[in-house]
C-alpha cells in the first residue's frame, strides 16, 4: 500500500528538474538492489530519498519531463512522511504550483497538514492490519522494505510497536543504524542442473543471517532451490585450499544462540576458531 503524488508546473514555463535541483543537504539517496539492500549514491528511474540521522522507509522520487512523481509506502514513519511533504512543498515552489495531485485528488498547499495526517493514519492502520494477521496466525511474519534492507516482522516486533507509528519509527531506525552486514544468498547451478543458494560469512564481521534461508522476494517464482550453503572466510582472508563451504544446517547451533534481529534473522559474529571448527567437521564439496 502506498500514496502516489504528482507535481506539475502551473503554466507552460515549468522546469525539467533533476535530483540535484531538489535534494536538501541533510538527505541522502540511493536505489535498492535485487535483495532490497541500499546502493547509496546511485540513481535510477525511481530513486530513494532518506535521512541518515533517522532512517525509516524513505520515499521514492521520479522525474518525467516537468512532472515529478513521488511514492510513499505504508506503513511509513512520521519523520519520513513529514520529509516527503517538505519535498512536495519545495518542488511546488520551484514549479510555481499551488497544488499537487494526491491519489488522483487535487490538493492545494494549504491542505498539506491534512494529507500528512492522512498518511500517518494510513500507516497506523497498515501496522494494525499486520498485527492482526500475525496475532491471528494468518501470517507467521510479514516482509517490509526499509531503506537499508528488508525486515521480517513477527510476534516480537508487533509486541514492540503494534500500530504505534512512533514506536515503529524508533525500532526501524535503531536497526538500520547498526553496523552489521546483511547476508544475502547468491545462486548457482550444480552439475545435475539443480539450483543452490550460498551465503558468505566472514569471521569477526557482525552479520545478519536468516534462521530459515529463503529466496528473496524479487526472485520468487523464478526457480526452486535444492540446497543452502555458507561460504566461510577467516578474518585475515587466508585460504585453506578450495572453497570453504559448509551446509547451512551446520550453523544451527550458532543460529539458535545468535542475537535476535527480527522474526527470521539473528546476528552472528563467528571467530576464526569457530570457522576452523566448522570447516574441520562440516566442510562439503559443491558438485
Amino acid at each position: 500500500m502506498s500514496a502516489t503524488i504528482y507535481i506539475r508546473p502551473s503554466g507552460e514555463n515549468g522546469k525539467k528538474l533533476t535530483l540535484k535541483d531538489v535534494l536538501p543537504e541533510e538527505l541522502l539517496y540511493g536505489i535498492s538492489d535485487a535483495y532490497g539492500r541500499l546502493e547509496e549514491g546511485q540513481e535510477e528511474d525511481y530513486t530513494i530519498l532518506f535521512d541518515p540521522e533517522n532512517i525509516g522507509r524513505g520515499f521514492q522520487i521520479r522525474f518525467d519531463g516537468t512532472t515529478t512523481e513521488i511514492h510513499l509506502n505504508y506503513p511509513n514513519t512520521r519523520h519520513d512522511i513529514e520529509l516527503c511533504y517538505m519535498m512536495v512543498e519545495q518542488i511546488c515552489r520551484l514549479q510555481k504550483a499551488d497544488s499537487f495531485e494526491y491519489e488522483g485528488e487535487t490538493v492545494t498547499l494549504d491542505r498539506v497538514e491534512q494529507i500528512i495526517q492522512r498518511d500517518i493514519d494510513a500507516s497506523c492502520y497498515t501496522l494494525q492490519l499486520y498485527a492482526d494477521k500475525i496475532r491471528s496466525g494468518e501470517s507467521k511474519s510479514i516482509i517490509i522494505f526499509g531503506v537499508i534492507h528488508p525486515f521480517d516482522l513477527g510476534e516480537k516486533e508487533i509486541e514492540i510497536f503494534g500500530s504505534d507509528i512512533d514506536q515503529f519509527g524508533e525500532w526501524i531506525n535503531e536497526k538500520q543504524q547498526m553496523d552489521v552486514y546483511y547476508g544475502v544468498p547468491h545462486f548457482y547451478e550444480k552439475n545435475d542442473g539443480s539450483t543452490f543458494g550460498a551465503f558468505a560469512l566472514r569471521a569477526d564481521v557482525a552479520s545478519v543471517m536468516p534462521v530459515t534461508p529463503k529466496i528473496p522476494f524479487s526472485m520468487r517464482n523464478q526457480f526452486e532451490v535444492s540446497d543452502w550453503y555458507v561460504m566461510l572466510g577467516h578474518s585475515d582472508g587466508r585460504k585453506s585450499g578450495g572453497l570453504n563451504v559448509v551446509d547451512y544446517s551446520a550453523l544451527a547451533g550458532y543460529l539458535t544462540n545468535g542475537e535476535y534481529y527480527d522474526a527470521n534473522h539473528v546476528i552472528l559474529n563467528l571467530s576464526d576458531s569457530d570457522v576452523d571448527g566448522l570447516l574441520a567437521n562440516c566442510k562439503t564439496d559443491l558438485r
